[in-house]
């Protein structure tokens, strides 16, 4: 690279380029399909930018049951979280959160009101393997910090996109949820599994 071209850079005159990265998935309940999600990530130097579309219906006899709206924007510089905004519907309840990171600390207005964590925070951002190390992540939807148990539970061969490939499969263990989450060998975020403690309910995310 150029002299001409890095002092260019360093001065802000030249734009980085944009990279964008999509995941979506159809999810199930109990093996039932009741919606998509959608990720998409663009990357501009250090600087990442995720938008999070989630929508879901359970129908009963024609009659919708549960439905489930959501919608998160969140900025990342490298892996620190730097601001959060999210809106989800939930059987006709809204919730909204707010989130940014303000000096040394991350300040969220969530479902629980005002709290404040150090900065550099993480969210459950599936898409960024950084999370397996973790101690805890923001839930998007509430706003809440929320503490994780990471464990690896090796090698494994699944099907995605109607192909077996090879995986790493870990669980992410929180207070209500066990989360199985798999990666390629080069860090893809592949498949997703959550199972509730009460009740046994299964969500199950599989890639398009």
């Amino acid at each position: 690279m150029g002299l001409r071209l890095l002092a260019a850079l360093a001065l802000g005159l030249v734009a980085l380029p944009v990279l964008a990265r999509e995941w979506r998935f159809d999810v199930t309940l109990d093996g039932i399909g009741i919606g998509t999600y959608r990720y998409v990530l663009q990357e501009s130097g250090d600087v990442r930018r995720v938008t999070a579309d989630a929508r879901f219906r359970v129908k009963l006899l024609l009659i919708d049951a549960y439905s489930y709206e959501h919608h998160a924007q969140e900025e990342w510089q490298g892996d620190c979280l730097t601001t959060l905004t999210s809106r989800t519907v939930e059987r006709g309840k809204t919730t909204t959160v707010s989130a940014r990171e303000d000096g040394d600390a991350f300040v969220i207005d969530g479902a629980r009101g005002r709290e404040t964590l150090p900065r550099c925070p993480m969210t459950f951002a599936y898409w960024n393997p950084r999370i397996l190390q973790a101690r805890q992540l923001i839930n998007t939807q509430t706003g809440t910090p929320t503490p994780v148990t990471i464990t690896s539970l090796g090698n494994e061969r699944i099907d995605v996109r109607g192909a077996e490939v090879e995986s790493l499969r870990y669980r992410l263990e929180t207070e209500r949820n066990l989360i199985d989450v798999w990666y390629s060998p080069r860090d893809e975020w592949l498949a997703l599994r959550t199972t509730t403690k009460a009740g046994g309910h299964v969500l199950s995310w599989r890639r398009r």
